[in-house]
């Protein structure tokens, strides 16, 4: 259940885009938090939009090009993936890479539900770009595009191997038991000293994850390792940052091209890892727009 103690946005709303917040019940009866952003309706609006963050992140970190979305005519449905952001319960935890795939099955359903479309679009940033990827290789239904964000499918950083074999005993003796995301320098996100403060500050960043999170990430990884070529037949755009120390972007571009049997997208930004931090992230918001301009 999500607490009382709101997001800290990394860029506050605005600009004529309404924000409310609903709340997501999951299929286990877990409750999350979903920032859905909305501009006045206009002739030519798009098709609504599912927005999946990273691994340490909450939608808060990603307001500025949710509101850009918003306003070229796209409904975002910012959904605050189980145990982040403003979450006090089971912090850092999932049961499973099953659930996490329920899971967005679930906010799928509940944003066709909500605006009565019958198809949407998918942003997935960093580790959620992942957790995109791997889900729609499974089933893509009613994904109309898809644009992954300096998706976390071939990380540069990762856990030392010494911990690996700690994360892999627990999850069969204490599954819940608690390890670092070796992500806590916040330089590796960002070289905009501004958006630096904001992540330090941060009182809903994850820093944490249990061992049985850390070993559905892995099975995640697993799944697109062994989905064969073609397997993502959605129309999909991938979105790189060229000073990314987090991801390793020519593995990535490999992988995606793959899974997409040559069929992405691919652009690349002057930018860190989190592109939307840079001081100016319009043509990165703009590029994103032109990547899931899709009619309703």
């Amino acid at each position: 259940m999500a607490g009382d103690d709101t997001l800290r946005y990394a860029r506050p709303p605005g600009g004529g885009v309404s924000v409310s917040r609903e709340m997501l019940t999951l299929p286990d009866g877990c409750e999350t938090l979903v920032l859905r952003y909305a501009s006045p309706p206009r002739r030519g609006s798009r098709m609504p939009l599912l927005y999946l963050h990273g691994i340490q992140s909450h939608p808060g970190w990603f307001t500025h090009s949710a509101q850009v979305l918003a306003r070229a005519g796209h409904e975002v449905f910012q959904v605050t993936r189980r145990g982040s952001g403003e979450a006090t319960a089971a912090r850092g935890d999932t049961a499973s890479a099953r659930q996490l795939i329920e899971d967005v099955d679930a906010a799928l359903d509940h944003l066709l539900r909500r605006t009565g479309a019958d198809r949407a679009g998918a942003v997935g940033v960093s580790w959620g770009g992942k957790l995109l990827a791997a889900w729609a290789v499974r089933s893509s239904r009613t994904l109309a595009a898809m644009a992954l964000v300096a998706p976390g499918i071939a990380p540069r950083v990762d856990i030392p191997w010494s911990r690996k074999l700690g994360v892999a005993a627990a999850r069969l003796c204490c599954p819940r038991r608690r390890f670092d995301i070796p992500l806590n320098d916040v330089s590796l996100f960002t070289d905009n000293p501004d958006m630096r403060a904001y992540l330090e500050d941060d009182p809903h960043r994850l820093r944490r994850a249990t061992a049985r999170f850390l070993v559905a990430s892995v099975r995640l990884d697993l799944t697109l390792r062994h989905a064969g070529r073609g397997a993502l037949r959605v129309p999909t755009a991938l979105l790189l940052a060229r000073r990314d120390r987090i991801i390793d972007n020519a593995a990535t571009r490999a992988v995606v091209e793959r899974l997409t049997a040559g069929r992405v997208r691919t652009f690349e930004f002057d930018a860190a890892h989190t592109i939307e931090f840079e001081p100016d992230p319009e043509a990165f918001c703009r590029c994103l727009c032109e990547a899931l301009d899709a009619p309703a």
